[in-house]
């Protein structure tokens, strides 16, 4: 099939062009190529795991931060995140004992070192990008920031393509497998009626979701504060506009939930003048939004409950299912009960190990193949026991603290990405793990300490003269 062809296309050129980065010193290339690999998640290749576009350009990343560490340059970032590193990699490596010397009864047609292999790889390749930005010069999120929007944008302009094909009747790129089958459609429930989800080229409708929702929320923040792309205000407002729009019909209700509750909690943090101005875009934006919802999905959506609108349809399909869900036998719930009823102290502590609830809790496999955890919460429970959602919430300050400060100092490159791992942290309580939010809270911290330092510097010269 033509699309596995492109697939590996695709994949190969991340690859090649990762190489070319790297072997060029070339480092804030590759941090702008990572955007694009986190918009092409449909460009794979299994060999042992499954290796994202971003697996490989992050590798390359991290080749950088070793080879170049002469160049490292002083940053108060380094104090900040050190000690959150230097504890996880503590507890990831007693993880990875635990996990050696404990032996589990089930699951034993499962590589445990393979299991091992592949958790420590992602949590250490996304600890160690936390200090990307300290091996390149002061104002380098500024330079990246565009090639970070555009790469959503073409994210965003996919999926509405998708729901365009969807409505011409016109064939989509169908859902990749590894195994070398494909799904045609991602069909949803929505008030009654089996609609059809978008993905675009992320693969699956719940990773794009997932990685519009945090560029929606920046760019109504940044609409807020006045911030436009191109200096183009309508352009911004289309932008939102298409964005959530394409975040509500991946009827993921994981992202919808994401959308819901970052909303609120980012208007606790907007100054007081800039509260009215942030709720007006989205006022707007919402009614919008629903208008033109309803009158292109009337002939998709036809709920047979007449006493139930779109908005009904849209809670159940998110809020409703997930408790619906969690009072049934989803897959997280089946883990937190028998987590809960463990009698084992140590576990409640400290988990079961990187990836080692597999072989401790039953019915995590089908055939040869792992049932995923999707519930970065849930994971990290059991990966790393309440120490892990200790580690959750030392994240959580840290963002916290520089969201406000961010605003505080009118650090609009903080604010932005600030926003956006505000957003991706939130979401990883459901959907990812502990450490989706790395890429934006790195950019985050540096944009702000840069913004404070170049204030100084100015200040300084001020005073001179």
């Amino acid at each position: 099939m033509i699309w596995f062809l492109l697939q590996k296309i695709g994949f190969y050129t991340f690859v090649g062009l990762t190489l070319y980065f790297v072997s060029k010193r070339q480092s804030l290339n590759l941090l702008k190529l990572y955007f694009w690999g986190m918009t092409f998640t449909f460009c794979y290749q299994y060999a042992i795991t499954i290796w994202f576009p971003t697996k490989v350009i992050v590798l390359g990343m991290m080749w950088c931060l070793m080879m170049y560490g002469s160049e490292k340059r002083d940053s108060e970032v380094t104090s900040i995140v050190r000690p959150l590193m230097s504890f996880f990699v503590i507890i990831l490596m007693l993880g990875d004992v635990l996990a050696l010397a404990i032996s589990g009864e089930y699951a034993q047609h499962i590589s445990k070192f393979s299991r091992l292999f592949n958790t420590n790889y992602t949590y250490i390749t996304s600890f160690a990008l936390l200090f990307y930005g300290c091996m390149m010069p002061s104002g380098f999120v500024r330079k990246t920031y565009p090639s970070y929007c555009l790469a959503m944008e073409v994210a965003i302009g996919f999926g509405l393509l998708h729901y365009l094909c969807l409505k011409a009747g016109i064939e989509f790129m169908p859902i990749l497998r590894q195994n070398g089958s494909v799904n045609l459609e991602a069909l949803a429930e929505v008030g009654g009626e089996i609609v059809s989800r978008i993905y675009g080229v992320s693969g699956e409708p719940k990773s794009l979701g997932f990685l519009v929702c945090p560029y929606v929320l920046v760019l109504i923040v940044m609409f807020g504060q006045g911030h436009f792309r191109f200096d183009n205000k309508k352009y911004h407002l289309l932008v939102i506009l298409i964005g959530i729009f394409v975040l509500i019909n991946t009827y993921s209700s994981a992202v919808i939930m994401n959308f819901a509750i970052a909303v609120p909690l980012i208007f606790l943090f907007l100054p007081t003048g800039g509260l009215v101005r942030m709720i007006a875009p989205y006022v707007i934006c919402a009614l919008i939004v629903f208008g033109g919802y309803s009158m292109l999905s009337s002939d998709t959506i036809q709920n047979n409950n007449e006493h139930q609108n779109f908005i009904e349809a849209l809670y159940d399909r998110s809020f409703g299912r997930a408790q619906n869900e969690m009072d049934g036998d989803r897959q997280e719930r089946v883990i937190l009960d028998y987590y809960f009823a463990d009698p084992d102290i140590l576990s409640k502590l400290i988990g079961y190990g990187p990836s080692q609830y597999t072989f401790h809790i039953p019915g995590q496999t089908i055939g040869s193949a792992l049932i995923p955890v999707q519930s970065g919460l849930v994971l990290t429970l059991v990966d790393f026991g309440f120490i892990g959602i200790g580690i959750y919430c030392w994240i959580f300050l840290i963002l916290y603290q520089i969201l406000k400060d961010s605003y505080k100092f009118d650090s609009i490159y903080g604010i932005a990405f600030s926003i956006a791992a505000l957003s991706s942290f939130i979401g990883s309580l459901m959907f990812g793990s502990l450490v989706s939010c790395f890429v934006y809270l790195m950019l985050a911290l540096y944009a702000f300490y840069d913004s404070v330092d170049d204030n100084e510097e100015i200040e300084e010269q001020e005073l001179i003269y």
